[in-house]
């Protein structure tokens, strides 16, 4: 946003000084804020992107064969007897309860799954303590959505976390046609994220694309990430965590890219390392809203596929505004007033930790 300012007022600039082309310079001022702000500049972008990626080849295996990946815990079974469309992966912490309630209540219930055809399990490891491993057995054997894998849960862990759930959707859930991975405090437009879904073809690695994104080199920090482990100045492209999708094929590729650890901590930042090796481009989708939190608004709801730092109580609301709605009319530019009245919502302050 403060690129944006910065280039409005070196425009606005040039306008004075060019009093006869005003008319022009203002549309064209206004017009590339408006796709600026909006994200399809950057759609355009990343559109162009896969130029100076190689093409990629088939899948060879279902999944990656050459590392080890801890033993599952919990797997419920017959989830994908029936595959989904969209299979949703939700990273969760064994203490966010709450949070995996309001989305069995809302976007990830039934109701929702039979009208976009998903499937929502949420992704979680070993607790600390012997109370909070005999409450998520207990919540597993009721709602028979999660998956477990034998390693501790925490922050540092969320890269093996989304690598096991991975892992699982290409063993377990072969027919689905995608994976999205998500957080346990994003809300999730089921139905239209599906429609868009159900026109695309081919690979694809979807989502808010981060671009020139620098390692953080201080060993102090959570995100700390060593020369030694990643030695490039900037990261390659990717789609931030919060929310991104992939094509079942295109997942497989990636996966086969798999290295034994230690892997970097932000997850994200690892899965568009591995895309970049298998070939993959990530694309950018203006309509998901990445780290950032829409304005609690019926049309952004309707608009956006998915929103970031939603408590329960947020995601409930936003459910009922839906439901209340129907086919309520929305303006063509809500999509610009979403993105414009967003609020950036820090990726470590109410995400999985």
């Amino acid at each position: 946003m403060a690129a944006i300012l910065l280039y409005s007022t070196a425009c606005l600039r040039l306008l004075l000084a060019h009093r006869r082309r005003w008319p022009l310079l203002f549309f064209l001022i206004c017009l590339f804020f408006f796709l600026s702000v909006s994200g399809y500049f950057e759609e355009f972008l990343s559109a162009i992107l896969s130029v100076f990626y190689f093409t990629p080849s088939r899948v060879s295996s279902p999944r990656a064969q050459t590392v080890a990946i801890p033993p599952f815990l919990l797997s419920p079974a017959s989830a994908c007897s029936s595959p989904p469309f969209l299979l949703i992966l939700v990273t969760s912490a064994p203490s966010h309860r709450d949070r995996r309630d309001a989305i069995r209540q809302t976007w990830g219930s039934l109701s929702s799954a039979t009208a976009s055809a998903s499937l929502t399990l949420f992704m979680l490891a070993v607790p600390k303590s012997p109370e909070e491993r005999a409450a998520l057995m207990h919540e597993a054997v009721t709602h028979r959505d999660i998956i477990q894998t034998n390693f501790t849960d925490s922050y540092r862990n969320l890269t093996l976390k989304t690598i096991t759930g991975l892992t699982w959707a290409l063993d377990k859930c072969r027919g689905a046609r995608y994976v999205l991975k998500t957080d346990d405090d994003v809300f999730v437009n089921t139905v239209f994220l599906t429609q868009f879904l159900r026109a695309e073809s081919g690979l694809q690695y979807m989502g808010r694309v981060h671009w020139r994104v620098s390692p953080y080199r201080e060993p102090d920090h959570r995100h700390y990430i060593s020369p030694e482990l990643y030695a490039g100045n900037y990261f390659p492209p990717y789609c931030s965590g919060t929310g991104y999708i992939l094509s079942h094929e295109a997942a497989g590729l990636i996966m086969e890219q798999l290295r034994s650890g230690p892997w970097p901590t932000v997850e994200d930042v690892y899965v568009g390392i591995l895309a970049r090796a298998a070939g993959i481009a990530p694309r950018h989708v203006a309509k998901i809203a990445g780290s950032s939190s829409v304005p609690h608004n019926v049309c952004c709801y309707r608009t956006m596929f998915t929103s970031h730092g939603m408590t329960p109580k947020g995601m409930q609301e936003a459910w009922n505004m839906l439901k209340a709605a129907g086919d309520h009319w929305c303006p063509s530019g809500v999509l610009f007033y979403c993105k414009l009245f967003s609020q950036s919502v820090d990726d470590g302050g109410k995400g999985v930790h």
